[in-house]
């Protein structure tokens, strides 16, 4: 009787906590409370030694998940093995080249991604190589505000400074006359404090892959040249944009040489 009525009570105790379980609010995890930093072209590898040096796709979400004081088990089981060579045990940096749609029909953008572990092999450092970039994971959420009264209109800014330079079939060393042009908007630009987005293209011919892996590397010729010209490395955030958006329309396949370019803008306002 005594053992009965103790299975009874337990049970007792089993059924209420169960009730209790089913009625407590649902907690949803909530973003990490941090905003990845946008590193210097500096701290990224040369993209023609990646192992993967078409990329990956993943969607913002996925990226998102990565958080100071992981380890590289848990931040292997979100991305995968880095694409530079980069081991398992002992390694301190992880670098990946990431794929993200623009919204624009099947354009997208060619990102860098940088993990940095400390002493301990815990994720501390998480950056990007340009601030559109770093916007497709972490978008910044716009809070509604109490109306009030508009402020006067501000003056009109100047127009962006803006250069292109232009490149041989299939190449991404630098002309004479691109690294003439070059010294000219570096002087021009040296007293600014604005960020340079420099984007690579390339003309239609030739593969996607190849076209997105030629164009970063435009991109990065451009930006060792400014580096080498004084212009301070954090200004420089770089991207490939493959044969998306040409300057001049064409058939597909054909080289037109007013695509195969880098354009640098300066950006105002940053």
């Amino acid at each position: 009787m005594r053992a009965s009525a103790l299975h009874s009570k337990r049970r007792r105790y089993v059924a209420a906590f169960a009730l209790a379980a089913l009625r407590a609010p649902l907690v949803q995890a909530a973003d990490p409370a941090f905003l990845p930093e946008i590193a210097p072209l500096s701290d990224f590898p040369d993209p023609s030694r990646a192992t993967r040096r078409e990329g990956v796709f993943l969607p913002p979400g996925t990226v998102r998940l990565l958080t100071p004081g992981m380890n590289k088990h848990q931040a292997y089981a979100i991305l995968g093995a880095p694409h530079f060579h980069e081991g398992f045990f002992g390694e301190r940096q992880w670098d990946y080249i990431l794929n993200f749609y623009t919204g624009s029909g099947t354009e997208y953008r060619i990102c860098r991604l940088q993990l940095r572990w400390n002493g301990h092999m815990r994720l501390d450092r998480i950056a990007w190589s340009a601030e559109k970039c770093r916007a497709a994971v972490y978008p910044v959420v716009q809070k509604a505000e109490a109306a009030v009264p508009a402020p006067p209109p501000a003056p009109a800014l100047p127009p962006v400074p803006r250069l292109a330079v232009y490149f041989d079939f299939e190449k991404a060393n630098l002309s004479e006359t691109a690294r003439e042009e070059l010294a000219a908007f570096a002087a021009s630009a040296a007293t600014a404090n604005q960020p340079l987005s420099i984007i690579g293209y390339t003309d239609s011919a030739g593969p996607g892959p190849y076209n997105d892996r030629l164009s970063l590397m435009r991109a990065d010729a451009v930006a060792k040249a400014l580096l080498a010209l004084g212009l301070p490395a954090a200004r420089l955030q770089i991207s490939g944009a493959g044969k998306r958006s040409p300057a001049v329309e064409t058939a597909d396949g054909k080289a037109e040489p007013m695509n195969r370019r880098a354009v640098i803008t300066i950006a105002h306002g940053n």
